[in-house]
């Protein structure tokens, strides 16, 4: 247990308190409010002098805790008074976190604690994502090119698919294959048309991409014979779509990973029936591992939200049926067919398939709404290992999915004192145009950028930038802007079309970023 002195500002004091009833802590810990109204503007050099003339002495307390946002370094308070001194969070709401701690000795005198926290926490999480790999071998998991897939999770390898890839050049199929493994992606997969066979371009793109890495795993996703030997002649590590359809008509290397689907003899079709699909899939297996096949999984094809639960249940009966065959699990089936945000569809797929042990989530980015789902499913996977790993539910762990919402709210408070209020009016209002010019404003989302285009006496300039900031800055430091309505209207947008880029959304100049969800009222008057 240490003494814990906390100094704050006028405002921040019924906060801390609040904190203080609130958390468990094992510490003694009492609060100085000095006679400044926000805590932020206190320097270090003044709460030095501010606790010296008060009589605190090194005996008094084990800590000094200040502001995070403090000016100046804390050394100078354990200069004065002899006691350590560090600086806590920027909001007096996180003061939970440090509270809950055995030791402070871990916070700096300089730098916000929140930076200290979540270095420490990411490191944490660092170093059981490690252990976790470092515990597979031969007898727990497959290799596919040097990537253990554990035959159950965690942790949960991500397939990322470049759809339509015999439409597309080398070069973008490269920059999406490249894309996909900085979004995290373990393995890269190719794919192609469903019934119109192009071996020849499928052997070329196989060749060109393993040509450009050859350190990543690279699968195909076809059923077509012609296909399949293609991609494997061409040095691909792993193929999916394998079922009793194609299986005896195929002749490829016994060596290279397959994906099982459960698809009827004779049609192309998957059965709707759990049990089937369960006595389909162990069916292949067995077959494949007759014909010589040493590295195989099982898809049993995960249906859309309608009949989602259904397809769960066959993973779960077959993962029970055959615990040792590592399970693969295309949750684009899911997430491309809602209209929700793919942020929460991944995160919730991915949990479930740790739940029934599914070790590869297959992942594609077709429509727009389901951009970025590599890097949110990878963030998922990871949060499932270590929330598997901590025997809790996903949360607290060091990274997160929470993009749009926090987990408390802070700031949303006037402190400054204040004589009038001003209710805004919702009206729209003219203003003069301004005279030196105007802009159109684009987001460039493939080169990750905003475009704003001055018209107007100074001639057409188009400036490009990756933040709101570092174009504001452009366009004042130029002086292409006369009237404070014209800065005004250039910051909302600007600030809009950052928002859009770092979301992935599409930006459409004066039209609103966001819409509310709206529910259909069909209670009545009588209410």
């Amino acid at each position: 247990m240490a003494k814990i002195l906390i100094v704050t500002g006028i405002l921040a004091e019924p906060i801390i308190r609040q904190v203080i009833s609130k958390v468990k802590t094992t510490h003694k810990v009492d609060i100085l409010v000095t006679p400044v109204s926000v805590a932020a503007f206190l320097t270090t050099r003044y709460i030095a002098d501010y606790l010296r003339k008060l009589g605190v002495k090194a005996s008094d307390y084990d800590y000094v805790l200040i502001p995070g946002l403090a000016m100046g370094s804390a050394k100078v308070i354990e200069d004065a008074i002899g006691v350590r001194a560090l600086k806590g969070t920027v909001n007096a709401y996180d003061l939970t976190d440090i509270l809950s701690m055995d030791s402070l000795d871990s916070l700096s005198p300089d730098v916000p604690a929140d930076e200290i926290l979540r270095d420490y926490r990411e490191k944490a999480a660092e170093r059981i994502l490690l252990e976790i790999e470092n515990k597979l071998n031969d007898e727990n998991s497959l290799s596919i090119n040097g990537l253990r897939v554990p035959l159950t999770p965690p942790p949960i390898r991500v397939a990322a698919e470049v759809t339509e890839a015999h439409e597309l050049s080398v070069d973008q199929v490269i920059r999406r294959a490249e894309y996909y493994i900085d979004s995290g992606a373990d393995i890269v997969v190719l794919g192609f048309e469903a019934l119109n066979p192009h071996p020849d371009k499928v052997g070329e793109l196989v060749r060109k991409v393993r040509e450009w890495r050859d350190d990543v795993p690279l699968a195909v996703d076809s059923e077509i014979p012609s296909e399949i030997e293609a991609a494997v002649n061409s040095g691909a590590d792993a193929i999916i779509n394998i079922n009793l359809n194609n299986m005896d008509r195929i002749n490829i290397d016994r060596d290279v990973a397959i994906v099982i689907i459960p698809e009827i003899p004779g049609a192309r079709m998957i059965p709707q029936d759990p049990k089937a699909r369960v006595e389909l899939l162990v069916k292949a297996v067995d077959k494949a591992r007759s014909r010589g096949f040493r590295r195989v999984m099982a898809d049993a094809i995960l249906d859309p939200f309608g009949s989602t639960f259904n397809s769960l249940m066959a993973y779960y009966e077959f993962k029970r049926v055959m615990p040792n065959v590592p399970m693969f699990m295309g949750i684009g089936n899911v997430t491309e067919l809602i209209d929700a945000d793919s942020i929460g569809v991944n995160a919730s797929m991915v949990m479930l398939a740790q739940e029934i042990g599914v070790s590869v989530v297959f992942v594609v980015e077709k429509s727009q709404k389901a951009q970025g789902s590599v890097l949110e499913t990878k963030v998922a996977a990871q949060m499932a290992a270590l929330a598997s790993y901590k025997r809790s539910p996903p949360k607290d762990l060091g990274i997160s999915l929470l993009v749009l919402k926090d987990k408390r709210r802070v700031g949303s408070k006037v402190h400054e004192r204040y004589n009038d209020v001003i209710y805004a009016s919702s009206e729209k209002r003219n203003f003069r145009l301004d005279p030196l010019g105007f802009f159109r404003i684009w987001v460039d989302h493939e080169n990750k950028c905003i475009e704003a285009m001055y018209i107007g006496k100074k001639g057409r300039i188009l400036i490009r930038g990756r933040s709101a900031r570092e174009i504001r800055y452009e366009i004042a430091s130029r002086d292409l802007v006369s009237e404070i309505s014209h800065a005004l209207y250039l910051g909302e947008e600007l600030a809009k079309a950052e928002m859009a880029l770092l979301l992935n959304k599409s930006y459409v100049q004066e039209m609103p970023l966001f819409k509310l969800p709206r529910y259909i009222d069909i209670r009545g008057d009588e209410r």
